[in-house]
């Protein structure tokens, strides 16, 4: 059996580890680089127990001169206290299990159509497709984004996925373009909630605008209105297309599931666990604390490895090892404590849905090449995935 590959030797400290899931190998594959990693970022228990503990604070961003990574200080997972509340309770109203339980037909719907669409043909490229138009749309709709405008507002959030995965690239290109696309979906947001204050409709936008905000909180609601539709498509988006990988290669899940579905809930749990869309992510103690015997001193920023802690073998026996039914299954792939993924409930929906109807609607779905991984930083990206199927 080949040894698996271990982290590089010049791995001693969580940043260390964060630099090399920019290279190649990490972009495509950030358990290369987190497999075996003793650091305490990398273990289960650690990363979960700063998550949940009320003395860290959400990760800090630099000051920057950049207008990209200025609005992403301005995301709700960076915020704390009261401002933190005040955008969170702002957006999660349409995220309890009840009201994306509305979703579920909504979901299905759209996913047959995509799949009809592309059914004739015999195979799709399951990102442009399928995987990343359905939670688009979904999300938009919810948001309120005009059809009209969305192509747009795909290309503006790429864009800004670009400079971040780029950003330390010699080429300041990516950075400098996503700097310009973050400008232009502010000013679009901006005009959005102004139309939607004059002219309210069924949707999140209207919400927004009747809170009247102004300032410092009228700017954290159009920064968030990015990560809204960002976070809630993009990994989704990931979701779908590595879980389908997944589910290409292992057929004896797909002949279970087939067989009862009602295992697919906790099929898609255990994607999660696997994939971890978002590969990490940070906290800063306000004060000096220690977690299991680590000393965190108060204001040194800890990065927190979600991807590896999912696979760590101390809290998931055989870890690599792909297994809907296993039980218990408490993955990190949504964070933990205050920042817990707000869109949760939506994205289990998706999986749910997306996949069950995709495998049964197209017999026999077959990966012809592998996904085409781009980035583990700070979502695992990915930009193409060829699949086919029994065509009659």
């Amino acid at each position: 059996m080949d040894t698996p590959p271990q982290p590089p030797a010049a791995a001693e400290t969580e940043f260390d580890l964060m630099g090399a899931l920019f290279s190649p190998a990490g972009s495509a594959d950030p358990h290369v680089i987190l497999r075996g990693s003793p650091l305490p970022g990398c273990q289960y228990q650690f990363v979960r127990d700063v998550l949940r503990d009320p003395r860290f604070a959400a990760p800090v961003i630099p000051p920057s001169p950049h207008p990209a990574f200025q609005l992403l200080r301005r995301w709700m997972i960076r915020l704390d206290g009261d401002r933190h509340r005040r955008v969170r309770d702002a957006f999660g109203g349409l995220f309890t299990a009840r009201r994306v339980e509305r979703y579920r037909a909504i979901i299905a719907g759209r996913a047959a159509a995509l799949i009809d669409q592309a059914a004739p043909a015999g195979s799709m490229d399951l990102v442009t497709d399928f995987a990343r138009p359905l939670p688009f749309t979904v999300i938009n709709d919810v948001l309120g984004v005009p059809p009209e405008d969305r192509d747009w507002l795909g290309a503006a959030l790429a864009t800004l996925n670009r400079g971040f995965a780029r950003q330390r690239d010699s080429d300041r290109t990516p950075v400098q373009a996503a700097d310009d696309a973050a400008e232009q979906m502010l000013s679009y947001f901006a005009q959005l909630l102004d139309q939607r204050a004059a002219a309210p409709a069924d949707d999140l936008m209207t919400a927004l605008a009747a809170r009247h905000a102004d300032g410092e909180d009228r700017q954290d609601l159009l920064a968030n209105c990015i990560f809204f539709v960002l976070a809630g498509h993009q990994t989704t988006t990931t979701l779908l297309t590595l879980g389908t990988h997944l589910l290409c290669t292992h057929p004896s899940a797909v002949a279970a599931l087939q067989e009862d579905p009602g295992r697919w809930p906790a099929a898609v749990e255990e994607m999660l666990r696997l994939i971890t869309p978002t590969t990490f992510t940070g906290a800063t103690p306000r004060t000096d604390a220690d977690i299991h015997g680590v000393t965190c001193p108060a204001g040194q920023p800890r990065l927190l490895f979600l991807a590896a802690a999912n696979r760590d073998p101390a809290a998931f026996p055989d870890p690599d090892r792909f297994d809907i039914s296993r039980e218990p299954n408490p993955h990190l792939s949504f964070a933990a404590g205050a920042h817990f993924c707000l869109g949760a409930p939506l994205a289990r929906v998706h999986g749910e849905v997306a996949l069950s109807t995709l495998f049964t609607r197209l017999p026999r779905l077959t990966a012809l090449t592998p996904p085409d991984i781009t980035a583990s930083v700070p979502i695992r990206q990915v930009d193409h995935f060829t699949v086919t199927w029994q065509h009659d």
